[in-house]
């Protein structure tokens, strides 16, 4: 659990960093207008904080809500009692396998609150929050992801993604203005699509079921408390540890974790701290499953119709693996020689004449070509795997 926000970030970083690629505004950074929190749980948990909302936006939308789908019950073992049992002498029974289970179902909405009170090594107080919220629905391979970080002293920053298969949209509303930046990267909507996923990195361990029969987010659930092997995991001190489970399917509805921290013993406490040395304080994480089989998402309408990439051909078995405005990336198990002879050959028939030729077949190459008003630039060279290496840039 430790590392879970630790891969959100890492994973969005990386995702982000693409939008630094070319002449490109940066994601914009100010106060999110968040809408009222998730509905509380029975049980007395506390509910999750305010978040914020995707776009209100129209063209592009998944298909209809698609009808809840029934999953086989997630077999119960070690004789837990079929009626309302409290935590006093309940059965010890192994986890659920909750991230097999959640990866069952067709779409939804998990909204991710992490909040931290302490002080560091100088004594300055630390108050920071971070949301996580990511939609997904899976039939067509659409998602949303949002994350929102408040912390004492600093700007609210914000950070908006769509994706549609493995194009990726990074969203921002700026100046009243809606601003979008598509990217391609192979294999970006499953890394999406698993750090919804990643969000429920199983535990092992048991726990003690506590309730049967709570009725949260519109789920029925059992509820459970984390015995304090499975606790022993997380590395720091746990004062509560409470999950529900869907009683029809097995996978997680909620998930309320509250940890306190005596060091900067755990990287958690660290990016919430903002990177300062933590003395004391509390951690607050509360995990929400919403809108099962319901979720629908839509593409803003400024990301509507936009393309991205060269449409210029490139050597017969090129694997494109990144595309951006204006701009091409991609690799072919070819020899340089083949590929060079492919530009000068091919490029001259769409009417490309070659005005510049830069550098040679050990460090590479640069071709620049010119149709009228309209100039592309060739690169490419040998990469370690003997594979080549291709960036076209237009303009």
């Amino acid at each position: 659990m430790r590392s879970r926000l630790l891969l959100v970030t890492t994973l969005l970083a990386g995702a982000i960093s693409v939008a630094g690629c070319g002449n490109l505004p940066s994601l914009s950074q100010g106060n999110p207008q968040p809408t009222a929190s998730p509905g509380a749980s029975s049980g007395g948990a506390a509910p999750p904080a305010a978040q914020p909302t995707p776009a209100a936006a129209q063209p592009i939308q998944a298909p209809a809500n698609t009808p809840a789908q029934t999953i086989p019950t997630a077999p119960q073992t070690g004789g837990a009692p079929s009626t309302p049992a409290t935590g006093d002498g309940a059965p010890a029974i192994p986890l659920p396998q909750i991230q097999a289970n959640l990866a069952q179902l067709e779409s939804y909405r998990i909204t991710v609150v992490s909040k931290m009170n302490g002080k560091t090594t100088d004594g300055k107080t630390i108050e920071s929050q971070m949301t996580y919220t990511q939609a997904l629905h899976r039939p067509s391979k659409t998602g949303y992801t949002l994350v929102v970080e408040n912390r004492q002293g600093a700007p609210s920053t914000q950070s908006e993604l769509y994706n549609v298969g493995d194009m990726l949209y990074i969203y921002q509303r700026q100046d009243g203005k809606e601003l979008c930046q598509p990217r391609m990267m192979a294999g970006m909507g499953d890394m999406l699509r698993g750090t919804a996923d990643a969000m429920t990195d199983p535990l092992t361990g048991t726990a003690q079921l506590v309730n049967r029969g709570e009725t949260v987010n519109g789920v029925l659930t059992d509820r459970y408390t984390l015995d304090q092997e499975t606790i022993n995991q997380f590395g720091a001190t746990v004062e509560k540890a409470d999950l529900w489970v869907a009683r029809d399917g097995g996978y997680p509805v909620k998930y309320d974790l509250t940890i306190n921290v005596t060091s900067n013993a755990t990287g958690w406490a660290a990016m919430l701290g903002g990177g300062a040395p933590v003395s004391e304080g509390t951690i607050v994480y509360n995990w929400s499953l919403e809108d099962i089989n319901k979720t629908t998402i839509t593409l803003p309408s400024a990301c509507s119709g936009q393309t991205v990439g060269v449409d210029l051909p490139l050597p017969a078995g090129t694997q494109v693996d990144m595309m951006m405005p204006n701009t091409t990336m991609g690799k072919v198990n070819a020899g340089i020689d083949s590929v060079l002879t492919f530009f000068k050959t091919e490029y001259p028939k769409l009417g490309y004449e070659l005005t510049d030729e830069y550098g040679d077949a050990q460090n590479g190459y640069i071709l620049n070509f010119k149709k009228g008003a309209d100039e592309v630039m060739v690169q490419f060279s040998t990469m370690s795997d003997g594979s080549v290496q291709i960036t076209l840039t237009r303009g």
